[in-house]
């Protein structure tokens, strides 16, 4: 399996979040391994050559550029030089003042690479160096002004360019919507993922398509399909393996799904995608 990190950080205030420079962060805040955090992590580059990579997508870097991974995204950092810039991780625990900016971050972590203009990135490297001044000297209220700073990075983050995000979802699809995106362990059934949820399968649906206008299965499919495709092109497990990690008990029918869902087998993805 990919690993999956924790939030860790080399001096913790007492909030799930931190901010500081690659440099600060260590080793790991350029990991050139494909890996997965259970956090939200933002990374503004105002330095470097590379590529980001986000799932199965590499993103040459040219600085300045804001990158937002959402938990359970798959990352790494390919061939960087002179990597420099601002690197935030916070958990889901730092929104509580802002809980929409769940839904604008999910938004974010799907547009990655966002280049601001000049005066864009003027103002988004004072924001992120008021941010870290607010962290490191810790004063009096810090905290609420930080979850103050970190709506205002969001905010001004979605002004780059990225897709806006939907309207607020009823409960029951957005806690459907976070299942999908933060759990590995993926259910194979919309009656699975409503038990779960301790809801009905027709009140799940109901909710869901309300509130994407698809019905969950489709969500579901399309959930188990990037899984799969992330450990075929990063992890050495076999397609029995992949297999069993998103819900399919038989290798042959994953292989018809993977095949109706990707176009391609798994074992021509994986050799198309090997790094």
């Amino acid at each position: 399996m990919l690993p999956r990190h924790e939030l860790d950080v080399p001096d913790p205030a007492p909030l799930p979040f931190a901010i500081g420079s690659f440099d600060w962060f260590g080793p790991m805040a350029r990991a050139g391994f494909p890996h997965r955090h259970s956090f939200h992590e933002i990374v503004y580059v105002t330095r470097g050559t590379g590529a980001h990579v986000v799932d199965l997508a590499a993103h040459r870097l040219r600085p300045p550029q804001l990158f937002a991974v959402a938990p359970g995204q798959v990352h790494h950092w390919r061939d960087v030089c002179g990597l420099d810039g601002w690197v935030i991780v916070f958990t889901d625990d730092a929104l509580h003042q802002h809980p929409e900016d769940r839904r604008a971050l999910t938004a974010l972590s799907a547009a990655p690479g966002l280049r601001p203009a000049p005066a864009d990135a003027a103002g988004l490297e004072s924001l992120l160096a008021a941010m870290a001044l607010e962290y490191t000297d810790r004063r009096p209220g810090f905290t609420t002004v930080l979850a103050a700073l970190l709506h205002v990075l969001v905010v001004r983050a979605l002004r780059l360019g990225a897709p806006r995000p939907a309207d607020p979802a009823p409960g029951v699809a957005e806690r459907f919507g976070r299942l999908l995106t933060h759990d590995t362990g993926l259910a194979p059934t919309v009656r699975a993922y409503a038990a779960r949820l301790g809801v009905s399968t027709s009140h799940l649906t109901e909710a869901v398509k309300a509130s994407t206008g698809e019905p969950p299965g489709r969500l579901i499919r399309r959930a188990q399909a990037l899984e799969a495709r992330r450990l075929l092109a990063r992890t050495g497990m076999s397609v029995a393996q992949v297999a069993h990690a998103v819900g399919f008990a038989d290798p042959a029918y994953f292989c018809r799904f993977f095949r109706r869902e990707v176009g391609i087998t798994p074992g021509r993805f994986r050799e198309l995608n090997r790094e």
